[in-house]
């Protein structure tokens, strides 16, 4: 946990913070003011116009390994999902030729109807919904992880490096090592606040949308 938490900070908070910044200073710096080729295709040509050939491929580079790695994980959620709580098995094979599908094959043939303007559309409808789902999907992730009696987890026996609760069989005088894994007090008010933050920044944004207002 102590290893997950750390990468996950230095991943989030040091390269990914630093990355998209710099994204986003070359493309304000660099974009025309009605931002017409503001898109995946855009910002290739750009960077390779603007830096070098080798920026592109390394923006490109980046854009497959982020896809995939969204897959991954969203595979494995899926998977503990349907394995743990509805006790769906599959094997592998045939669980990973179905996601890859779902998730490619819409691209494909939005790429051969309408091509670049296609997928750029599709992209920015993509990111609208993910946005209004995250709402919904954030809210009972932070409401769960906050009580203990959803976030008790059993160890093994021996693992008496954290902080354990007594809890199990009593009548055999035996009682399974249990630790709590939900937020603390902290935590759980700093998730509140960006939720409340992401949740109203995104309500304005597709009010915005809905009456044709666009920053200037």
């Amino acid at each position: 946990m102590n290893y997950s938490i750390a990468e996950l900070c230095v991943t989030l908070f040091f390269v990914a913070v630093f990355i998209n910044s710099a994204i986003l200073i070359v493309a304000a710096s660099s974009l025309s003011e009605a931002a017409q080729d503001a898109d995946l295709f855009g910002m290739y040509h750009l960077f390779v116009t603007s830096i070098s050939q080798a920026s592109g491929t390394m923006f490109a580079l980046a854009l497959l390994f982020s896809g995939i790695s969204a897959g991954i994980v969203a595979t494995m959620a899926g998977q503990l999902v349907c394995e743990g709580a509805m006790n769906w098995r599959m094997k592998p094979i045939y669980r990973r030729l179905l996601t890859r599908c779902i998730a490619i094959i819409p691209g494909i043939i939005v790429a051969a109807a309408d091509g670049r303007s296609g997928l750029a559309n599709a992209l920015n409808g993509c990111n609208v919904v993910l946005s209004v789902a995250l709402i919904f999907l954030t809210f009972p992730l932070i409401w769960y992880t906050s009580f203990k009696k959803y976030m008790m987890v059993q160890l093994e026996v021996g693992a008496s490096s954290v902080t354990l609760e007594g809890e199990g069989d009593r009548e055999n005088g035996n009682v399974n090592p249990m630790v709590s894994l939900a937020n603390n007090i902290p935590t759980t008010a700093g998730a509140w606040i960006v939720w409340l933050i992401i949740s109203s920044m995104n309500i304005a944004t597709l009010v915005f949308l809905g009456l044709g207002v666009s920053g200037n």
